[in-house]
């Protein structure tokens, strides 16, 4: 369903262009008058609180909006590439072109490359307009806010023409544009005035004016084509007025001029559905269902992604502590094996070691295998101490070995006490030459 705006009411329109509803809150101002930009008039921004959507079957998928309402500008900047183009850069030319704060404004917008950079045609929507359309129930399903006057001109435009101008009347005015290159270069509407309005009623001073306004643009008469929708009157006025060739002349002539919502729907249909320019986009595209679930639980979605993360993390730190602990424990006990057992190939340590010690495979050996890893660290820690022997009986452990003097065994015994956290005693000493010959026991 298509809505259309002109500022005193709104029309709803199908897909087959046939009207369905219409709406004139008394909120709503009348736009009269030349309207090239939006700063001149009030908005009646609070009329959109009175349109009642309840009774119309299908959502509303495009919103027209006025181009009376709407700030408009040509632009040309140093730039690459289209898509280094975005609404703060073009804030900045449109308060040095037009002094407006750029804050005040949401804007679409048109480019292509050109040899001196890139240039376009952009339009401004007030924020205060826009707040209020995104309070009102006409937007909940609109993927498409659009200017009027975009919609109607780019209908006109044939797919072969590159540069021209374009002229499209209703029967309250006149809409006006030039394409150069296939980018816009402006547009403007000249209201025609009502029984009671002040507004322009000569149709020949419309017809100069609009020319002149095609000329700004940089339209040249002489040799560039001109298509558009004109009844006879505007047709016969501007042959005149620019004598132009009959080679340049592309207007169809319509028997009726229709209104501006007629117009903008018939229009809208002829570009099925696509207009050059749209407001919804960015932060005030149009959410869909699944998006905003989406949108709704992405705190959460986060912060259960952070928390697995860390969990996984923690888990990767923990398996690499085991390995490094693994890894420490196969070579204490290589290293054992090699001091109990010199000379003898390791095939099954634990069955070896226990058999070397006199203790069977039983439920003990996971014990003995631990004791084991408790002398590898004493090893480490004191380098003075030779092992020359490992007993293990199944309750006890006694170990055999020789130190520098006296005051190393002491230490061998108070440090191998602290590694297995249990009483170990210095059962006997022996000093033989320069070495003394030692014996610690626990159980």
């Amino acid at each position: 369903m298509l809505a259309s705006w002109d500022g005193h009411s709104l029309e709803l329109w199908d897909e087959s262009v046939v009207r369905q509803a219409v709406f004139e809150p008394a909120a709503a101002e009348d736009l009269e008058g030349d309207a090239s930009t939006a700063v001149d008039h009030g908005l009646a921004v609070d009329a959109w609180a009175a349109f009642d959507l309840g009774g119309v079957d299908a959502p509303v998928s495009t919103l027209l909006l006025p181009c009376e309402h709407l700030l408009q500008r040509p632009f040309t900047l140093p730039v690459e590439h289209p898509r280094l183009i975005d609404g703060a850069m073009l804030g900045q030319e449109l308060d040095d072109q037009a002094g407006v704060e750029p804050q005040d404004w949401w804007l679409c917008w048109q480019a292509v490359r050109a040899i001196e950079g890139v240039r376009g045609l952009v339009f401004a929507l007030p924020e205060t307009l826009k707040k209020q359309l995104s309070d009102a129930a006409i937007i909940r399903d609109c993927r498409q806010v659009c200017p009027d006057i975009a919609v109607r001109l780019q209908a006109c435009l044939p797919m072969e023409a590159t540069t021209c101008a374009v002229l499209d009347a209703d029967n309250s005015g006149l809409m006006l544009g030039f394409v150069e290159d296939s980018v816009w270069r402006g547009m403007r509407r000249l209201n025609v005035c009502q029984t009671d309005g002040n507004s322009q009623c000569d149709t020949g001073l419309i017809a100069e004016d609009a020319l002149r306004s095609l000329q700004a643009m940089g339209f040249e008469v002489d040799s560039q084509p001109l298509f558009g929708n004109l009844d006879a009157a505007w047709s016969d006025t501007f042959r005149e007025l620019a004598e132009t060739s009959a080679a340049n002349w592309h207007v169809q002539t319509m028997d009726e001029l229709p209104s501006r919502h007629a117009a903008n729907a018939a229009a809208f249909s002829r570009l099925q559905g696509d207009s050059p320019f749209n407001f919804r986009h960015g932060r005030w595209v149009l959410q869909s269902d699944w998006n905003m679930h989406i949108t709704a639980w992405k705190r959460a979605a986060v912060l259960g992604a952070f928390l697995m993360l860390l969990l996984i993390g923690h888990d990767a730190y923990r398996v690499q502590q085991l390995s490094a602990q693994q890894q420490s424990l196969r070579q204490g006990i290589e290293d054992t094996f090699h001091q109990v057992l010199p000379g003898v190939a390791m095939i099954d340590p634990m069955l070896q070691l226990q058999q070397a010690a006199g203790g069977g495979a039983g439920d003990g050996g996971w014990f003995f295998l631990k004791q084991l890893q408790a002398i590898s660290q004493l090893h480490g820690k004191e380098k003075g101490l030779v092992v020359q022997g490992i007993q293990y009986s199944g309750k006890e452990v006694v170990l055999s070995g020789t130190v520098a003097d006296f005051a190393v065994a002491n230490r061998v015994r108070d440090a191998l006490s602290a590694i297995l956290k249990r009483k170990v005693d210095l059962v006997d000493t022996d000093l033989q030459g320069k070495q003394v010959r030692i014996r610690l026991r626990w159980s």
